[in-house]
């Protein structure tokens, strides 16, 4: 619903009845199955279009990505595991995780990772333990309570987003920080 928040309709629509504006709200709502005469709308209408076809393109991008590299063999990928290498540099938007520094993370296993994951309810540190040898390590040092919950609040939190390595442990890390802090008394 990006469309609701552009200034330029807020902008358009004052000059407009509530009448006319409750129209165009409805039609934005129903969406495909309602349509109306108002001029503002067929512009709403080409941008909510313009949108879901972009978004649908990135869907495809990835998931022919997935396939390609499932079709060359060079890395063992199932449905329930999505790896998706980063989908060209189209300017996207990463996450931004809060960050904890910690004098401890100089050997996190970041340095040279140009891999984002997909982040589904079949994501799993296991997964990724295995085809990052430098992860594996990183998350073997953890109590499995701390692991077992960044996993879970992750696929939660972040489920159908891509995700660098960095962010990933970054993540981690944060699980960690509020782990201590509320379990004082088990450490």
């Amino acid at each position: 619903m990006k469309i609701l928040l552009d200034p330029n309709i807020a902008i358009l629509i004052k000059d407009m009845s509530d009448a006319e504006c409750a129209e165009i709200l409805k039609c934005i709502f129903e969406y495909p199955n309602r349509d109306c005469d108002i001029g503002l709308w067929k512009y709403i209408k080409t941008q909510i279009d313009r949108d879901a076809r972009k978004y649908k393109d990135k869907c495809d991008r990835a998931l022919a990505l997935v396939e390609k590299r499932k079709e060359s063999g060079t890395k063992s990928y199932t449905k329930s595991s999505v790896i998706v290498s980063s989908i060209e540099n189209n300017n996207e938007k990463h996450i931004d995780i809060e960050k904890e520094k910690d004098s401890s993370n100089a050997d996190l296993p970041v340095e040279n990772s140009v891999e984002n994951f997909f982040i589904s309810d079949y994501f799993n540190f296991q997964q990724l333990a295995q085809a990052n040898q430098a992860f594996k390590k990183y998350i073997e040092e953890f109590i499995p309570a701390i692991v077992i919950r960044a996993e879970r609040t992750l696929k939660q939190k972040r489920k159908g987003q891509l995700l660098s390595m960095k962010q990933i442990v970054e993540w981690i890390e944060q699980e960690k920080t509020f782990y201590t802090e509320n379990h004082k008394d088990r450490i």
